[in-house]
């Protein structure tokens, strides 16, 4: 600039600042979540707080991007996704379907599914043995389980949002019915902190044995997206079974996607995403 009339230096500079805030403006991560609260992973709206919100502000920054949070009816974000208008949903599980319109990559966590019932029900080592006990599952409206439930013949109560105090009223309520339902083991380990009552207490009784177990935690990036680019899977395997880990294509690596991928990656081999985690879950 020591060329340039005296003038014109403030206009330059304040050209360069303007290109440099569009330039980060530009890359935004939209990330969405249902209207309720899973604490200590994200409150209920209008708030966000919680574990999610601490990953992947931080994930986002090292993309380069900024987080943007917003909140709709399960059915009505799904929808969203399908059609690229929202970017990740944080915490999802692998469905065939759903992989239609989500890429899932590990977001770090670890999760688990495990099933509740009444604390009658006898210890349940599979889904299959639901049948046994005919029990009401009960689910939220848009629920990726809709299509097990149905393929085991089980009826479905469904409803816009459930949580484990909701089934302990459920259970209470109508104690000569079996009820079932699916929960996070993040939900079952703040169980006590968030309600003061112990699984037991509460009528409930937890089944870690039948629905999956412990695994890594994915969230579902929009396929549509305009910051996901795929190329083709060198390593799919067609003849094994789809999931997260065997699918036909991966993230080219010049997308955004691919670079929250690895900020992710980064997070949990600092040993960030744990601090993060046990911070929340120790609040209280």
């Amino acid at each position: 600039m020591k060329n340039l009339p005296f003038f014109r230096v403030p206009l330059v500079l304040f050209l360069l600042v303007l290109f440099s805030s569009l330039a980060y403006g530009q890359c935004t991560l939209k990330m969405v979540y249902k209207d309720g609260g899973k604490e200590p992973l994200i409150t209920a709206k209008p708030k966000h707080d919680g574990v999610y919100y601490d990953l992947f502000s931080e994930a986002a920054k090292r993309t380069g991007c900024q987080l943007e949070v917003s909140r709709f009816p399960k059915k009505r974000l799904h929808e969203m996704l399908k059609e690229g208008k929202l970017d990740f949903y944080p915490g999802a599980s692998f469905s065939k379907k759903r992989a239609k319109y989500l890429f899932y990559i590990p977001n770090g966590l670890d999760t688990g599914e495990y099933g509740v019932s009444n604390a009658s029900m006898a210890e349940l080592m599979s889904y299959e043995d639901l049948k046994k006990h005919n029990p009401i599952w009960l689910m939220e409206i848009g629920s990726s389980k809709q299509d097990k439930a149905s393929n085991l013949g089980i009826k479905v109560q469904d409803r816009k949002f459930f949580d484990l105090q909701f089934v302990s009223k459920y259970i209470k309520r109508s104690p000569d019915n079996h009820y079932f339902y699916v929960a996070d083991k993040e939900l079952v380990e703040y169980f006590h902190s968030q309600s003061g009552m112990t699984i037991s207490q509460a009528g409930l009784k937890v089944h870690k044995n039948c629905c999956g177990g412990n695994q890594p935690m994915f969230l579902g990036f929009s396929r549509h997206s305009p910051h996901v680019k795929e190329q083709p899977n060198p390593n799919y395997d067609a003849s094994k079974k789809l999931s997260a880990f065997n699918y036909p294509t991966i993230l080219d690596r010049g997308s955004i996607a691919y670079k929250l991928s690895q900020a992710l990656a980064a997070m949990k081999s600092e040993g960030v995403t744990d601090t993060i985690y046990k911070r929340w879950f120790s609040v209280n």
